[in-house]
């Protein structure tokens, strides 16, 4: 082979060479191109993100303000919260305001008091409630028994309860809380109340579900009669079962319907002795709503956050607005607890739980 034929070989392998150069340069280029273009859109999508949960907050915050107002002023006109028969389900039809456009607002109402406080029930009254959901006498007496050795101070065991030592036989290591239950999923702990209430994985059964029906962990020493389920007005409250059903019937109103426009309510013991004719002064039973859960959801778009807030409405709160002395405003009532649900799909409704027919 000449000279000239080398040359002119040795050039096109060359320029060969140099074009796969470019083109693997090109590839490993657009590969670096397409991944940051990735990660910039993940990253302006996470700010947005925020941005959108901020602003999203405000608007939770906002809407929260305006059901506690609107409770204030019904409180303020009429003495008392009993029911949301009086008007105060619907916040912003009552004051008139309308909320930005695009933005869907939904409120929920969770009456706590409905139930009886679960660490200051006693021992009647949780026998009783257990008896009436078909537990055996043996069984009522244990549960109840171990459910008030773990929240009492003491580490003196009742004759069918459990303290420290006797949990210390298990196969991990425990004792007794001896103070009031923060959770009622704590009762998994509790001697006796997994069997019940729990299956083997841990997950709440029915019978859970009926006992969140009657208790709460909040301080209700006394049930709302007009908003409370058969189950804790019969066991908690002291009715009886035809009382419980002429109750229902008045406040399920003509149209027999919880929740519609026709609904009553009591507001005192004569109101409800014109239904039921006899009523123990003894027994726990209330007619005003004195903790309620407040649940504000404001969604736009494919976005929604979710503000919960528990209220005691029998006490109030000072708000220091200025840091200055004397610059502090009265809030009508106190938050117990205050949580924030944010996220981009946590619309959906927790329904609460509505009177049904006894």
């Amino acid at each position: 082979m000449d000279r000239g034929v080398k040359n002119s070989w040795r050039l096109k392998s060359k320029k060969g060479s140099i074009i796969l150069m470019i083109l693997v340069l090109i590839t490993m280029a657009s590969y670096v191109l397409v991944r940051f273009i990735e990660r910039a859109a993940i990253e302006v999508q996470g700010e947005g993100y925020y941005v959108e949960r901020t602003r999203l907050r405000l608007d939770a915050w906002s809407m929260m303000e305006v059901a506690v107002a609107v409770l204030a002023d019904v409180k303020e006109i009429e003495g008392a919260l009993y029911s949301p028969a009086q008007g105060w389900q619907d916040p912003l039809k009552y004051s008139e305001i309308q909320p930005k456009e695009g933005l869907k607002v939904t409120f929920e109402f969770l009456d706590e008091s409905a139930k009886m406080g679960i660490n200051v029930v006693d021992e009647g009254a949780l026998f009783l409630l257990f008896d009436e959901m078909g537990f055996d006498i043996n069984d009522s007496q244990e549960l109840s028994d171990a459910l008030l050795d773990w929240i009492d101070e003491d580490d003196d065991e009742r004759l069918g309860g459990a303290e420290s030592r006797e949990y210390s036989k298990g196969d991990i290591e425990m004792r007794a809380s001896n103070q009031p239950l923060r959770s009622l999923q704590e009762l998994k702990y509790v001697l006796g109340f997994k069997r019940h209430f729990f299956d083997e994985s841990g997950i709440p059964n029915a019978n859970f579900s009926m006992l969140s029906e009657v208790f709460t962990t909040y301080n209700v020493e006394r049930i709302n009669v007009n908003s409370a389920r058969p189950l804790a007005l019969m066991t908690l409250g002291g009715l009886g079962e035809l009382q419980v059903k002429a109750i229902y019937d008045y406040l399920d109103g003509v149209d027999n319907v919880i929740g519609t426009g026709d609904d009553n309510y009591f507001a005192s013991q004569e109101e409800m002795m014109e239904i039921v004719n006899e009523l123990d002064d003894a027994i726990a039973i209330d007619f005003q709503i004195s903790v309620l859960t407040i649940k504000v959801t404001v969604q736009e778009g494919g976005s929604a956050y979710t503000l919960v807030g528990t209220l005691d409405l029998n006490q109030t709160a000072s708000i220091d607005a200025t840091g200055e002395e004397g610059g502090s405003l009265e809030y009508p009532f106190l938050f117990l607890e205050l949580r924030e649900q944010p996220g981009m799909n946590n619309a959906e409704s927790t329904e609460s739980p509505e009177n049904n027919d006894a």
